[in-house]
Protein backbone atom coordinates (compact mmCIF):
# COMPACT_ATOMS: atom_id res chain seq x y z
CA UNK A 1 0.00 0.00 0.00
CA UNK A 2 1.35 3.42 -0.96
CA UNK A 3 1.69 5.85 1.90
CA UNK A 4 -0.30 9.07 1.86
CA UNK A 5 1.64 12.33 1.79
CA UNK A 6 0.69 15.47 3.69
CA UNK A 7 2.09 18.98 3.44
CA UNK A 8 1.92 20.08 7.05
CA UNK A 9 3.17 22.94 9.26
CA UNK A 10 0.83 22.38 12.21
CA UNK A 11 -1.03 19.43 13.71
CA UNK A 12 -4.08 19.50 15.97
CA UNK A 13 -4.82 16.15 17.61
CA UNK A 14 -7.87 14.88 19.37
CA UNK A 15 -6.95 12.85 22.47
CA UNK A 16 -9.27 9.89 23.13
CA UNK A 17 -9.12 7.40 20.29
CA UNK A 18 -6.62 9.52 18.35
CA UNK A 19 -3.54 9.90 20.54
CA UNK A 20 -4.51 7.31 23.17
CA UNK A 21 -6.42 4.07 23.12
CA UNK A 22 -8.75 5.33 25.81
CA UNK A 23 -12.32 5.44 24.53
CA UNK A 24 -13.24 2.41 26.67
CA UNK A 25 -12.84 4.62 29.74
CA UNK A 26 -15.82 6.67 28.53
CA UNK A 27 -18.07 3.71 27.83
CA UNK A 28 -20.89 3.87 30.38
CA UNK A 29 -19.00 6.62 32.19
CA UNK A 30 -22.12 8.24 33.66
CA UNK A 31 -23.20 5.05 35.41
CA UNK A 32 -19.64 4.35 36.53
CA UNK A 33 -19.07 7.87 37.79
CA UNK A 34 -22.28 8.03 39.78
CA UNK A 35 -21.49 4.63 41.26
CA UNK A 36 -18.09 6.08 42.18
CA UNK A 37 -19.99 8.82 44.06
CA UNK A 38 -22.06 6.18 45.86
CA UNK A 39 -25.18 6.78 43.75
CA UNK A 40 -26.75 3.78 42.06
CA UNK A 41 -28.79 4.94 39.10
CA UNK A 42 -32.25 3.50 38.67
CA UNK A 43 -33.73 2.83 35.25
CA UNK A 44 -35.77 6.00 35.71
CA UNK A 45 -32.58 7.97 36.41
CA UNK A 46 -30.90 6.53 33.32
CA UNK A 47 -33.89 7.45 31.20
CA UNK A 48 -33.88 11.00 32.60
CA UNK A 49 -30.18 11.41 31.72
CA UNK A 50 -30.47 9.79 28.31
CA UNK A 51 -29.31 12.06 25.49
CA UNK A 52 -28.18 14.86 27.80
CA UNK A 53 -24.81 16.57 27.47
CA UNK A 54 -22.53 16.45 30.48
CA UNK A 55 -23.46 19.87 31.83
CA UNK A 56 -27.18 19.10 31.60
CA UNK A 57 -26.61 15.72 33.25
CA UNK A 58 -24.77 17.19 36.21
CA UNK A 59 -27.22 20.05 36.71
CA UNK A 60 -30.10 17.56 36.72
CA UNK A 61 -28.18 15.24 39.07
CA UNK A 62 -27.59 18.07 41.54
CA UNK A 63 -31.33 18.70 41.67
CA UNK A 64 -32.43 15.06 41.46
CA UNK A 65 -30.08 13.68 44.12
CA UNK A 66 -29.91 16.85 46.27
CA UNK A 67 -26.14 16.99 45.87
CA UNK A 68 -24.23 19.60 47.83
CA UNK A 69 -21.93 20.27 44.88
CA UNK A 70 -21.74 22.73 42.01
CA UNK A 71 -21.47 21.76 38.35
CA UNK A 72 -17.82 22.84 38.40
CA UNK A 73 -17.09 20.67 41.43
CA UNK A 74 -18.73 17.63 39.83
CA UNK A 75 -16.81 18.24 36.61
CA UNK A 76 -13.50 18.44 38.49
CA UNK A 77 -14.40 15.26 40.37
CA UNK A 78 -15.28 13.50 37.11
CA UNK A 79 -11.93 14.32 35.55
CA UNK A 80 -10.12 13.16 38.70
CA UNK A 81 -11.99 9.87 38.27
CA UNK A 82 -11.16 9.72 34.54
CA UNK A 83 -7.53 10.53 35.31
CA UNK A 84 -7.32 7.66 37.80
CA UNK A 85 -8.54 5.26 35.11
CA UNK A 86 -6.32 6.73 32.40
CA UNK A 87 -3.26 6.15 34.55
CA UNK A 88 -3.83 2.40 34.83
CA UNK A 89 -6.01 1.44 31.85
CA UNK A 90 -4.76 3.35 28.80
CA UNK A 91 -1.85 3.31 26.37
CA UNK A 92 -0.77 5.55 23.48
CA UNK A 93 -2.14 4.52 20.09
CA UNK A 94 0.08 2.17 18.16
CA UNK A 95 3.03 3.98 16.49
CA UNK A 96 1.83 7.47 17.51
CA UNK A 97 5.09 8.28 19.31
CA UNK A 98 7.12 7.52 16.19
CA UNK A 99 4.85 9.84 14.23
CA UNK A 100 5.17 12.62 16.81
CA UNK A 101 8.95 12.24 16.63
CA UNK A 102 8.80 12.67 12.86
CA UNK A 103 6.71 15.83 13.22
CA UNK A 104 9.07 17.21 15.86
CA UNK A 105 12.12 16.52 13.69
CA UNK A 106 10.49 18.55 10.89
CA UNK A 107 9.79 21.47 13.24
CA UNK A 108 6.03 21.03 12.97
CA UNK A 109 4.03 22.61 15.77
CA UNK A 110 1.57 20.38 17.59
CA UNK A 111 -1.47 20.95 19.76
CA UNK A 112 -4.39 19.07 21.26
CA UNK A 113 -8.10 19.87 21.00
CA UNK A 114 -9.99 17.55 23.32
CA UNK A 115 -13.26 16.96 25.12
CA UNK A 116 -11.35 15.77 28.18
CA UNK A 117 -10.25 18.09 30.98
CA UNK A 118 -6.62 19.11 30.53
CA UNK A 119 -5.24 17.83 33.88
CA UNK A 120 -6.43 14.27 33.19
CA UNK A 121 -4.79 13.91 29.80
CA UNK A 122 -1.69 15.88 30.81
CA UNK A 123 -1.06 13.43 33.66
CA UNK A 124 -1.18 10.33 31.48
CA UNK A 125 0.87 11.96 28.71
CA UNK A 126 3.50 12.88 31.29
CA UNK A 127 3.53 9.24 32.38
CA UNK A 128 4.42 8.21 28.82
CA UNK A 129 6.78 11.17 28.26
CA UNK A 130 4.60 12.66 25.51
CA UNK A 131 3.66 16.05 26.95
CA UNK A 132 6.73 17.82 25.58
CA UNK A 133 5.57 17.41 21.99
CA UNK A 134 2.62 19.80 22.42
CA UNK A 135 2.72 23.58 22.73
CA UNK A 136 -1.05 24.09 23.05
CA UNK A 137 -3.62 21.94 24.87
CA UNK A 138 -7.24 23.05 25.13
CA UNK A 139 -10.42 21.27 26.14
CA UNK A 140 -13.94 22.04 25.05
CA UNK A 141 -14.69 22.89 28.69
CA UNK A 142 -11.95 25.54 28.78
CA UNK A 143 -13.07 27.22 25.56
CA UNK A 144 -16.77 26.86 26.39
CA UNK A 145 -17.94 25.06 23.23
CA UNK A 146 -18.28 21.40 22.26
CA UNK A 147 -16.84 19.92 19.09
CA UNK A 148 -20.12 20.53 17.32
CA UNK A 149 -18.51 23.98 16.94
CA UNK A 150 -14.99 24.76 15.66
CA UNK A 151 -13.94 26.98 18.58
CA UNK A 152 -11.55 24.54 20.25
CA UNK A 153 -9.73 23.95 16.96
CA UNK A 154 -9.57 27.67 16.27
CA UNK A 155 -8.14 28.41 19.73
CA UNK A 156 -5.42 25.78 19.30
CA UNK A 157 -4.66 27.05 15.79
CA UNK A 158 -4.25 30.57 17.18
CA UNK A 159 -1.78 29.30 19.77
CA UNK A 160 0.23 27.36 17.21
CA UNK A 161 0.36 30.34 14.86
CA UNK A 162 0.46 28.12 11.77
CA UNK A 163 -1.39 28.59 8.48
CA UNK A 164 -4.81 26.99 8.49
CA UNK A 165 -4.23 25.66 4.97
CA UNK A 166 -1.31 23.52 6.17
CA UNK A 167 -2.59 22.72 9.66
CA UNK A 168 -4.13 19.26 9.83
CA UNK A 169 -6.72 18.06 12.34
CA UNK A 170 -6.46 14.41 13.44
CA UNK A 171 -9.77 12.90 14.60
CA UNK A 172 -11.29 9.47 15.15
CA UNK A 173 -14.88 10.64 15.79
CA UNK A 174 -17.15 11.31 12.85
CA UNK A 175 -19.05 14.25 14.38
CA UNK A 176 -15.82 16.07 15.29
CA UNK A 177 -14.23 15.38 11.91
CA UNK A 178 -17.35 16.82 10.26
CA UNK A 179 -17.04 20.01 12.30
CA UNK A 180 -13.37 20.49 11.47
CA UNK A 181 -13.89 19.76 7.77
CA UNK A 182 -16.92 22.05 7.50
CA UNK A 183 -14.86 24.88 8.94
CA UNK A 184 -11.99 24.74 6.49
CA UNK A 185 -9.53 22.37 8.11
CA UNK A 186 -7.72 19.54 6.40
CA UNK A 187 -8.64 16.39 8.31
CA UNK A 188 -6.97 13.04 8.83
CA UNK A 189 -9.41 10.39 10.01
CA UNK A 190 -7.77 7.75 12.21
CA UNK A 191 -9.42 4.40 12.80
CA UNK A 192 -10.67 3.62 16.30
CA UNK A 193 -13.03 0.77 17.06
CA UNK A 194 -15.25 3.07 19.14
CA UNK A 195 -16.50 4.91 16.01
CA UNK A 196 -19.24 2.81 14.37
CA UNK A 197 -19.48 4.92 11.20
CA UNK A 198 -16.13 4.20 9.60
CA UNK A 199 -17.39 4.30 6.02
CA UNK A 200 -18.90 7.76 6.47
CA UNK A 201 -15.74 8.94 8.21
CA UNK A 202 -13.71 7.77 5.21
CA UNK A 203 -15.97 9.77 2.90
CA UNK A 204 -15.75 13.12 4.69
CA UNK A 205 -12.05 13.32 5.64
CA UNK A 206 -9.19 14.25 3.33
CA UNK A 207 -7.09 11.25 4.36
CA UNK A 208 -8.12 8.12 6.25
CA UNK A 209 -5.60 5.87 7.99
CA UNK A 210 -5.53 2.82 10.21
CA UNK A 211 -2.03 3.49 11.51
CA UNK A 212 0.14 6.60 11.61
CA UNK A 213 2.91 4.87 9.66
CA UNK A 214 0.66 5.22 6.61
CA UNK A 215 1.50 8.95 6.49
CA UNK A 216 4.58 10.58 4.93
CA UNK A 217 5.39 14.19 5.78
CA UNK A 218 6.45 16.53 2.98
Amino acid sequence: MTNKQINITGAIFDFDGTLFDSMHVWKGYKDNFFNHLGIELTEADKEAFKGLFLRETFLLAIERFKLDKTYEELLAHLFDYIKSRYMVETQPKNDIVDFLEKLKAKGIKMGIATATGEPALEAVMEKFNMLHYFSAIYSTYTVGASKTEPKVYDVVLGELGTDKETTWVFEDALYAAKTAKANGYNVVGIYDKSEPNQEELKQIVDIYINEYNQLDII
